[in-house]
């Protein structure tokens, strides 16, 4: 159970961003609303999650019965779940924006920055204490994330274009003084035959600078409009990371507390507020196809596919906790990385740059450092095992590794080769 849930666990976190770049880059037709497809998860989360709790109280009459007593009872609980309910609805509609705009490989590692968030939060609201080795996961995370984003790339391409850009420009005023000699000289020789063909050329040489002159102004706006979609989308992403972080360590903290019900009560709770938010952003929001075509026009089956996914996310919190434990948990993200910057090699020609691969790779130690997967110390201990004054390396004995637990482990040296 627990392979097979993180098996899920891990098509799910790579798979969704994948859809979800895909149906917004490559619509079958009209563009679907995101909020309206934010709505359709809600409506799907909820009666799933309805069925599981009415499962665990024994039926729908019983479940029914204690969804009102829950209601009556801890009323204020009920309203206070309010807060990540719409943290939690603003998070999809973010992750819809964010992927709009960036690639999915650069939008999937973005969104880990969302493992800074919560230990800054679980700080301030939980008391957590942090080891070494987390603080040192977080600085490296924060490190991968500002990687991926290609600033490395963008400063070394710049570096090398302020020192070649002298060189082109010479050549090119070179090249352009010969050619006006040259048409000096042509224009001198036909002048008296052709006057009329120099006007010519001289107006075909005007149109062509200025044809220059638009290709280069487009080609400016064209990097300025692609500049506006990567801060549109990295604000998206690091606001997704922000507010399921927020929400998250709230979540905590009340499952934490002194009552302690069901997840899937919870769950419920928090689909229901979210499925009222998502239809009051659906209804302020200006669509004119809505009146023509309906709620659902640009839906098509990898919409639906999203929508599937992002319910199975939601639904997935609560298996891996059960059945798997951080560190696990941690290795499963890392895979969900590589085989997300995969897929979008694969399907959107996506260029893997060394600044990208530096910085996956940044986010990956920290993911296993943060979970406590890996070990530095460990690991230094391993490849420098402890030696005793003579040098040599000291190593369980072989019989009482077999019987450890009734006595402390004999220490035996190992004879190593002599030094010259």
């Amino acid at each position: 159970r627990k392979w097979g849930a993180l098996t899920v666990f891990v098509a799910q976190n790579a798979g969704v961003v994948l859809l979800m770049r895909y149906s917004r880059v490559h619509p079958s037709g009209a563009p679907y609303s995101s909020r309206v497809a934010v709505l359709m998860q809600e409506c799907t989360k909820l009666p799933i999650c309805s069925l599981f709790y009415f499962i665990e109280c024994g039926g729908p009459l019983s479940g029914l019965r204690a969804l009102r007593k829950d209601l009556a009872e801890n009323s204020i609980e009920w309203l206070q779940l309010g807060l990540p309910a719409m943290l939690y609805t603003l998070q999809n509609n973010a992750l819809f924006i964010g992927l709009t705009n960036l690639e999915a490989a650069v939008a999937h590692v973005t969104y880990q920055s969302k493992i800074f968030f919560t230990a800054v939060f679980s700080i301030c609201m939980l008391g957590k204490q942090l080891g070494k080795m987390q603080w040192l996961g977080l600085f490296m995370l924060v490190l991968g994330v500002v990687c991926v984003q290609g600033l490395a790339d963008q400063l070394l391409r710049s570096a090398m274009a302020s020192g070649a850009e002298s060189a082109p420009a010479t050549k090119g005023a070179r090249l352009h003084g010969r050619s006006n000699a040259g048409l000096r000289m042509l224009g001198e020789s036909l002048v008296d035959e052709a006057s009329v063909a120099g006007e010519l050329d001289a107006q075909l040489l005007h149109d062509a600078d200025a044809l220059e002159d638009g290709v280069l102004e487009g080609a400016r706006a064209l990097a300025e409009a692609a500049a506006g979609s990567a801060v549109i989308g990295l604000s998206a992403m690091l606001t997704a990371s922000l507010c399921t972080s927020f929400a998250s360590v709230y979540f905590e903290k009340m499952l934490k507390g002194a009552r302690k019900p069901s997840l899937w009560l919870r769950n419920i709770q928090l689909a229901s507020y979210s499925a009222a938010i998502a239809v009051a952003t659906v209804l302020c929001e200006e669509d004119p196809l809505r009146t023509t075509e309906g709620w659902l026009h640009g839906f098509s089956f990898i919409t639906w596919c999203v929508v599937g996914m992002n319910v199975l996310g939601g639904l997935l919190v609560a298996v891996t906790i059960k059945y798997a434990d951080n560190i696990i948990r941690g290795f499963a993200q890392a895979v969900a990385i590589i085989f997300g910057a995969m897929g979008s090699y694969l399907l959107f020609d996506f260029h893997i740059t060394p600044s990208f691969v530096v910085g996956v790779c940044f986010v990956i130690v920290a993911i296993l450092l943060y979970g406590g997967a890996i070990d530095p110390e460990d690991i230094g201990k391993r490849l420098c095992p402890a030696r005793d004054a003579r040098g040599l390396r000291l190593v369980p004995a072989e019989d009482d590794l077999e019987d450890s637990s009734s006595q402390e482990p004999f220490m035996k040296r190992e004879q190593e080769a002599p030094q010259p």
